[in-house]
């Protein structure tokens, strides 16, 4: 059964890697992302090409996924209804505001983008892609997210997003992002009694955002909603009105959430 187990896991991490490599990856890059020698890692990728959930490329022998995952999530995502749902509350939210309007939902120890809507004016447009990591200590979903765990859970999953105490630099943070527990710490209680993440010049330079947890009915939280925006637009006096449009939002998203338990027979 160990055996089994490790096989599957190995393959999920090698669907997950090349899912957040959109490119042609070489064997030997996958192997050491994987921690693997080049012949398992030659064998795995073998049988997920052999499945039809990865393909490789004839000349460079490189590999990459298949369409066959991720028809499957939107096939499923469809099924739920939840697109088609949440996209008009993300939409009226963005009018209102006239900012990027941007929707999480909890993976896990991560969270993932799901959905989004652009409110602002063609010229200073914040446009962010939708496919990259949310580094949780480092912006205002993140740290919506992490205020609404206990200290210990929410360091945990820092940690794994990346986390660094050593002062080191984090990829891709922006020039205030969090370096130290302590300094984490703080700013999940300021989070906790603001009612809302903030973040200031820390996921990106130039760049503002506020985000609120989103609930289900059954009050756990699924996800994170957040506006953005330049700095210069996205001002403090402008924090009130756009919590308080995050919050309305989010209310309307808890009633119209699926359901992550069966209804009673």
């Amino acid at each position: 059964m160990r055996l089994v187990k490790g096989l599957l896991d190995r393959c999920l991490e090698a669907l997950e890697l090349l899912a957040s490599q959109p490119e042609w990856m070489r064997l030997s890059d996958i192997a050491l992302r994987l921690d693997l020698q080049n012949g398992p890692a030659h064998r795995l990728l073998a049988n997920l090409v052999e499945q039809g959930w990865v393909e490789q490329e004839p000349v460079t022998e490189r590999y990459r996924l298949t369409l066959k995952l991720s028809l499957l999530g939107q096939q499923y995502l469809y099924g739920t209804g939840l697109p088609g749902l949440v996209q008009p509350v993300l939409d009226a939210v963005a009018k209102q505001c006239k900012e990027l309007v941007r929707l999480t939902v909890v993976d896990g120890e991560r969270l993932r983008w799901f959905a989004s809507s652009q409110g602002a004016t063609p010229g200073l447009m914040y446009q962010p892609s939708m496919t990259g990591a949310i580094i949780l200590h480092a912006t205002a979903n993140g740290k919506a997210w992490l205020a609404s765990q206990s200290d210990e859970q929410a360091l945990h999953c820092a940690m794994r997003g990346g986390f660094a105490q050593d002062k080191a630099v984090v990829p891709v943070a922006g020039p205030r992002a969090l370096r130290t527990v302590a300094a984490l710490l703080e700013e999940l209680q300021a989070t906790r009694q603001r009612n809302f993440g903030l973040a200031v010049e820390e996921a990106e330079p130039g760049v503002s955002a506020l985000a609120v947890v989103v609930r289900n009915a059954s009050d756990q939280v699924v996800g994170t909603m957040s506006i953005a925006g330049p700095c210069m637009r996205l001002t403090a006096d402008r924090y009130a009105d756009c919590h308080a449009q995050l919050v309305q939002a989010a209310s309307t998203l808890k009633m119209v959430w699926p359901r992550s338990e069966p209804l009673p027979a």
